[in-house]
């Protein structure tokens, strides 16, 4: 074992995280064969039914009304005989979701904005979450990152930076883990040549973070003849993933799709043949006929999330025959992720994460179903929101005015308007984020 890896389980045991000894169970799946995952996922999924139908009073109104038994669920097919749990239903019935074991006496608040635009606000229990982290850290290891690797990260929500500012034991974590973190959420291409540097004197093995970031970076790498060596793989994650080559010939190694949300991490990861894989130990994933993500976490006890409608899209895919270096067990798909974003510029043309931003802006308990942010130019933006049934019109101008003045001044001009839906772009995509001028 190596020792840095050893030195993290020493730690996370320390403060009673148990994530190690669920990514030893993770890994140990990556062997078994896709009948024997199909059967695994089958008793996770009557489990979770179980006790779903025990511990909560949503789930168990709703199998009563409709006459079903937990015995009626024993495959994600049969999951299709429940309801979709949207984002909304979720805000409405938080507390009757909430398990009234062990589970869900230990849980906290988890909000997500994403660029889907949808806010979501649920209950999360210490349990899934770090199990959620174990089954990341098993995904990984399908691209060649080991826990214990070296990793650069462009990443960050303000008020995650925040956090990692003023708590001791988050910058204990970033040096546990071998992290080095860039504030990505605002910078300039100015700030890039600073990163090269920190870069080859920390000499990572991963770079991982948002889409958009990677590929500014790289254009960067290679319009200044900058490389570096070491580096053995590329992941990203958040945003659709957008001109791979590019990102690929700039730091001369592969890069991968990884998948997953706020509120279920470790959903997928491409494998080294390139095809997205659903870790089927983690997930129940099925997909509508309007090719809609439902996802049942299979962990996640507390505040179970069954057939969980994520605002993504994608389709199955049958693959026959799989290369040698792919020999993992689980599902494959075609991820097409149907939202994209822009990132908005600032007076200083420093560029402003809207990925993160817009996690920043869930915090503030929205009440929307769905939020479109347009930037016309420095200090001119259009807001056009979809409410909830809790919506409040004061609290949520207050709310988006602070945050857009944090980051773009004072004195901005910001037009609020409520609409029944978000218009898809000629992509055919939603643009939750989008900017209507270019960076001078």
């Amino acid at each position: 074992m190596d020792i840095y890896e050893l030195i993290q389980r020493i730690a996370y045991t320390a403060i009673n995280d148990n994530r190690y000894k669920y990514y030893d169970m993770f890994r140990k799946n990556l062997t078994l064969s896709r009948e024997e995952m199909t059967a695994l996922q089958n008793k996770l999924i009557n489990k979770l039914i179980v006790h779903a139908y025990d511990h909560t009073s949503y789930y168990r109104n709703i199998m009563q009304s409709l006459e079903l038994t937990p015995d009626d669920i024993r495959c994600k097919e049969d999951l299709k005989k429940l309801p979709v749990l949207t984002k909304s239903t979720a805000r409405i019935h938080l507390e009757d979701i909430r398990s009234d074991d062990e589970f869900g006496k230990q849980v906290f608040i988890l909000t997500s904005g994403g660029s889907t635009g949808n806010q979501a606000y649920i209950y999360q229990s210490h349990y899934f979450n770090r199990i959620s982290k174990a089954a990341g850290m098993r995904n990984n290891l399908m691209v060649g990152w080991k826990p214990c690797d070296k990793s650069v990260w462009f990443w960050g929500a303000p008020y995650e930076h925040q956090k990692v500012e003023k708590s001791l034991k988050s910058k204990l974590g970033i040096i546990i883990n071998r992290r080095l973190l860039f504030n990505a959420y605002n910078y300039s291409r100015d700030d890039f040549s600073i990163w090269a540097d920190r870069i080859e004197s920390f000499k990572p093995k991963i770079i991982y973070g948002y889409s958009t970031i990677l590929l500014d970076f790289a254009k960067f790498m290679l319009k200044n003849n900058i490389s570096f060596s070491g580096i053995r793989t590329v992941v990203s994650t958040t945003e659709a993933l957008q001109d791979r080559s590019t990102i690929e010939k700039a730091f001369d190694c592969n890069v991968y799709d990884q998948y997953g949300c706020r509120e279920i991490n470790g959903i997928g990861i491409e494998s080294p043949s390139g095809i997205m894989r659903i870790a089927d130990d983690v997930v129940a994933l099925n997909i509508s006929d309007q090719g809609e993500f439902i996802i049942t976490a299979l962990h996640s006890f507390g505040f179970p999330l069954i057939n969980y409608k994520l605002g993504d899209k994608g389709e199955a895919v049958s693959v026959t025959q799989l290369p040698s270096s792919d020999p993992y067990p689980f599902t494959t798909m075609n991820l097409k992720i149907g939202r994209t974003t822009d990132n908005f510029i600032n007076r200083d043309n420093r560029s402003i994460s809207s990925s993160a931003l817009s996690t920043y802006m869930s915090t503030f308990g929205l009440n929307i179903i769905e939020q479109q942010i347009i930037q016309h130019d420095y200090t001119t933006f259009t807001i056009n929101c979809v409410p909830d049934h809790a919506f409040n019109r004061k609290h949520y101008i207050e709310s988006i005015t602070k945050a857009l003045e944090e980051y773009f001044g004072e004195n901005l001009k910001l037009g609020f308007n409520s609409v029944e839906k978000i218009p898809v772009e000629k992509s055919g995509k939603k643009l939750m984020f989008k900017r209507t001028f270019n960076l001078e």
